[in-house]
């Protein structure tokens, strides 16, 4: 059996083709993947995540909601949420990349482990400062910052803040 492996440039010419079907997909490490269905929880979920960060960090981010972000040239995953360098006008003539990315928020139930084991390793290869993975499954919030990146978990109740926003605390859970 032969994989192909994809460029992001391939994978765009592709897209456009009608080759990759209609569904919602992403390039990950040159290969790609569908997506999963969104269920009720995790639509649930990224609504209140949306007014938070909407209420609480409007003038500090710019956020990108389920939009793909090429981190280099096999990868171009399409997070819950990308919290950029503001204002949205940088990104008129560019996408952002990874070193306009401040956070990454990934929603995560039936994609738990494909984020962890798959996105997760991406996003840090990738330099970005802060991901946090909701735990929909056990309903924690796991939180990766570098340098190590090692897993913080926060229960479900507490607010946290995230790091390039000081103090500005986000309740993530429902």
């Amino acid at each position: 059996m032969v994989k192909h492996r994809f460029t992001v440039e391939d994978y765009h010419k592709a897209y456009a083709a009608g080759a990759l079907g209609q569904g919602r997909v992403e390039l990950i490490n040159g290969e790609v993947y569908i997506m999963s269905p969104m269920g009720n929880k995790h639509r649930r979920y990224i609504g209140a995540l949306n007014y938070e960060i909407v209420t609480k960090l409007k003038d500090k981010t710019y956020m990108f909601c389920q939009v793909p972000i090429q981190l280099d040239d096999k990868s171009e995953p399409e997070p819950d949420f990308v919290l950029t360098v503001p204002p949205g006008s940088r990104y008129d003539d560019r996408p952002p990349g990874p070193a306009d990315i401040l956070l990454i928020i990934e929603v995560s139930d039936a994609t738990l482990v494909f984020d962890r084991t798959m996105k997760l390793p991406l996003y840090i290869r990738a330099g970005i400062p802060e991901i946090w993975i909701v735990n929909l499954l056990e309903e924690k919030l796991e939180v990766y910052r570098a340098p190590d990146y090692q897993p913080v978990y926060f229960e479900k109740g507490t607010a946290v803040a995230p790091l390039a926003f000081g103090e500005d605390r986000l309740e993530w859970w429902v």
